[in-house]
């Protein structure tokens, strides 16, 4: 399913991002998922997970729907459909945090972090009632609603706590109020996206018939975890390890650590050093190619493959190298601008590349796809 959004990426960063919620009218024209298709991804989802909830203002627990049996000498679980059903036809909505290896899923979040730049997680949301199963609350991740099945009521307003982090939630902020005045009171129809940035309020209500939502969460690197890895080099600092009495004895102790810190906080290697920690922890689902990539006697591509680069999002490093998949890539620049093409076509086949690059020769561009392709770098789509 193909996402076409009505501004520009550049506009998007610089108008929306962060700053204000976003609608995508229409943004998804042909959506050819159906509830049989929904269904078969919470039939694959581990019901024992954390991220498998049912949700009823309240989160029901567990043990209410899950139980555990051995299965030939091994502890496995299931959930009780019954008891599913009936806190469903009683309102309640089922949810599924961080959906992983499934196309359709897949193709939607990577298209949305290719928009933004950012680490995404999927999750589901399943209901057929007009019962809101959250109370209004912010997110402290900035998030994508996709409606795919039925209608959904979105009320959202501005925020009360500005860029909160995942410790700093609804829940644990009861002192925070929230605003009265409504933002933005929108019904999303299917192939609707909205656009919630962390922090705003919102208030998903379903409108009492079947509806289905992907919450595409996104995650960019924020200053609280610069500093956070930064205090993993902290020791380097030599009043860093001295000991500590009381404050006025102390001061000069607690000025040389500051001045220090400030140094390494803009220091421009630090800064790239822990980009690169950051990006080489980052994966993506790619699909498997046993038959072309296991099979020995193959080495290079088929001129009329599909593939795409396994990376959400693209980091030219200054001293000339990517990290993709968990893969450093030192390449030189012919190889950086192959890469690139790739991830800004979204989907390209191997003869497109070929005509691209085609002053390196064919031979040589089939022996770099095919290396990356074994790498997991680029993914065969088909």
């Amino acid at each position: 399913m193909k996402i076409t959004f009505n501004i520009t990426k550049h506009n998007f960063s610089e108008e929306y991002l962060y700053k204000k919620p976003q609608i995508f009218k229409g943004a998804i024209q042909k959506i050819d998922i159906k509830w049989q298709d929904v269904n078969e991804i919470y039939e694959r989802a581990n019901a024992a997970d954390r991220g498998f909830k049912l949700m009823s203002g309240r989160e029901i627990p567990k043990s209410e729907y899950m139980e555990s049996y051995i299965n030939v000498g091994q502890v496995e679980h299931k959930y009780i459909k019954p008891v599913i059903y009936k806190y469903m036809r009683e309102g309640a909505t089922l949810v599924y945090n961080r959906i992983k290896n499934e196309p359709f899923v897949t193709s939607i979040s990577r298209q949305i972090a290719n928009y933004i730049d950012a680490q995404v997680i999927a999750s589901g949301y399943a209901a057929f009632s007009e019962k809101s199963s959250y109370k209004s609350h912010w997110d402290t991740r900035d998030v994508f609603a996709v409606q795919l099945l039925g209608r959904k009521r979105w009320i959202i307003k501005k925020p009360s706590f500005d860029s909160p982090l995942y410790m700093q939630q609804t829940k644990h902020m009861l002192e925070t109020v929230e605003p009265n005045e409504v933002y933005l009171d929108i019904i999303l129809e299917p192939g609707d996206i909205i656009y919630v940035p962390r922090g705003w309020w919102h208030n998903p209500l379903p409108l009492g018939g079947e509806t289905f939502h992907l919450a595409i969460g996104t995650f960019a690197p924020t200053g609280f975890d610069y500093l956070r890895w930064l205090v993993n080099l902290s020791p380097d600092i030599t009043d860093v390890r001295k000991n500590l009495h009381n404050f006025n004895r102390d001061k000069r102790t607690l000025k040389n650590i500051a001045v220090n810190f400030g140094k390494a906080i803009f220091d421009r290697d630090n800064f790239y050093s822990f980009m690169e920690s950051y990006t080489s922890q980052h994966r993506v689902d790619s699909k498997i190619a046993l038959h072309i990539l296991s099979d020995s006697s193959n080495n290079q591509l088929d001129s009329n493959q599909t593939v795409r680069l396994n990376a959400n999002f693209l980091y030219r490093f200054p001293k000339g190298f990517v990290v993709i998949n968990g893969s450093k890539i030192n390449i030189d620049n012919p190889g950086l601008d192959l890469i690139e093409f790739i991830f800004n076509s979204g989907t390209c086949s191997v003869s497109q590349i070929q005509r691209e690059f085609s002053a390196h020769g064919d031979d040589l561009v089939n022996e770099v796809l095919f290396q990356l392709a074994l790498n997991d770098v680029i993914e065969i789509i088909d």
